[in-house]
């Protein structure tokens, strides 16, 4: 089922199937979200928990080994609509028997889109309703219209961010031969994807997660770009599957809740 929560700025259309956002449109009509085309991508914004990156193997927990899917498995499920009002609606999925035989924990998981003027925030909330510590990893993966104005090219772009010792990066699908970009140890977690004459584009503000991931299909030039936040280890440890190793990987207490925020908007 999809969702449409509105203000007099933007548009913004989820759906209950993995609580995956769609579409976000202004006032006038403009789309920022990349619109599914399975030639390049056949998603637009999956969540990923409670695993990120490839399975090269299975998923090792402890000592036990499970079967657990690319990026976690809360993309796959449906999610219940658990409060809505006209700018915002909150999204639930619980675990079942099917989750506990690749994640052994009981969780909460809620996914709440807000739009606050032309900004809409996400925030990610996990409760651990185990009686035991439950390990995790967390992030986004929205992808977003690169070139976004007709007559331009993804090459006219770049990656523009707040700390003042990290260079702009200018957008080359080479970049991306060997697969996404992370950035760690941002002290301001704001990015900006933007033209570099018009300077338009969007915002991206990540406060909760330590990483930035920036992907686009390998050598399909694809008019696309995703920015990804992580709680969810290193590029190069993406073939170690033995999720208690992973730098960033989030740990909650029997009861513990938290909440992940990332942000955007039109700039």
């Amino acid at each position: 089922m999809n969702i449409t929560i509105k203000n007099e700025y933007a548009a913004v259309t989820c759906q209950t199937f993995g609580a995956e956002l769609l579409s976000y449109q202004t006032a006038e009509g403009k789309e920022y979200l990349w619109q599914k085309d399975p030639a390049y991508w056949a998603k637009t914004s999956p969540v990923l928990f409670p695993y990120i990156g490839p399975v090269m193997q299975a998923v090792v927990i402890g000592e036990k080994a499970y079967d657990m899917p690319r990026h976690g498995f809360v993309k796959d499920v449906e999610f219940v609509v658990a409060e809505q009002g006209a700018d915002y609606v909150v999204l639930s999925t619980a675990a079942t028997e099917a989750t506990k035989a690749v994640f052994p924990y009981d969780f909460l998981f809620t996914v709440t889109f807000r739009l606050t003027g032309p900004k809409l925030s996400a925030v990610y909330g996990v409760v651990n309703k185990s009686q035991e510590e439950m390990p995790f990893l967390i992030g986004g993966h929205p992808a977003f219209f690169c070139p976004m104005e007709e007559g331009e090219q993804f090459t006219e772009y770049l990656l523009q961010f707040e700390d003042e010792d990290v260079e702009d990066l200018h957008l080359q699908y080479p970049l991306f031969d060997q697969d996404a970009i992370l950035y760690e140890n941002l002290t301001r977690r704001t990015v900006k994807l933007i033209h570099q004459c018009t300077e338009k584009g969007i915002q991206f503000d990540f406060p909760d997660y330590p990483t930035v991931a920036f992907w686009t299909p390998i050598k399909k030039d694809a008019p696309f770009l995703c920015i990804e936040p992580w709680c969810g280890g290193t590029m190069d440890q993406v073939p170690d599957t033995r999720l208690l190793e992973k730098k960033y990987v989030q740990y909650l207490k029997a009861g513990e809740a938290k909440e992940y925020l990332f942000a955007f908007q039109p700039c």
